[in-house]
């Protein structure tokens, strides 16, 4: 094989493998890094996570789930939070704890991710006691770090067209390697 070959041969794999790498960032998975204290103690700041960006186009975004967002009104902000309220629940945040009714039942939202001690309050968007009904393409989002963390109760809820994708994999540090459930 001749050296111009090779360089060509070379140059060829090389370009194709940047477009399939940037295919899949673009539309299938992306890296994101967390930064901030929102989400502590479940994922601290400097960690790095896979999103994936596909499998909400086929699978409802659940309860509990922890996703990537897009600020409202800004398109380079990314928020990593729990989904708390999804289309149809009428929402309330109440005595320390979030109240969600759905199909006509009521009840208080269990968090066995948050400590003990944890109380959610409400904030400007979302105020203590006022019940939300969350429309067809609407998400509520909120923070581990309840007290730390800028989430639905002063953004607002949040359309999924804003939704980036769920959190699937922590690559970083290596000491906390793995799938997110």
């Amino acid at each position: 094989m001749k050296f111009k070959e090779l360089i060509l041969e070379l140059s060829e794999a090389l370009i194709s493998s940047m477009v399939i790498v940037l295919a899949l960032y673009l539309f299938v998975a992306s890296v994101e890094i967390v930064w901030g204290p929102s989400m502590e103690p479940s994922f601290h700041s400097g960690e790095r996570i896979l999103v994936d960006r596909i499998s909400g186009i086929f699978i409802p975004l659940k309860r509990g789930e922890i996703v990537v967002f897009l600020s409202p009104g800004d398109n380079e902000r990314h928020f990593i939070k729990r989904v708390i309220g999804i289309p149809g629940d009428i929402f309330k945040i109440i005595d320390c704890g979030v109240v969600v009714s759905k199909d006509g039942q009521k009840y208080q939202l269990e968090e066995e991710y948050l400590d003990k001690d944890t109380c959610t309050v409400g904030g400007s968007a979302i105020k203590e006691g006022r019940a939300l009904r969350l429309g067809p393409q609407q998400y509520a989002f909120l923070g581990d770090n309840r007290g730390e963390s800028l989430d639905s109760r002063y953004i607002g809820l949040v359309d999924k067209n804003r939704i980036i994708g769920r959190v699937i994999f922590r690559f970083w540090p290596l000491n906390k390697i793995g799938f997110i459930n």
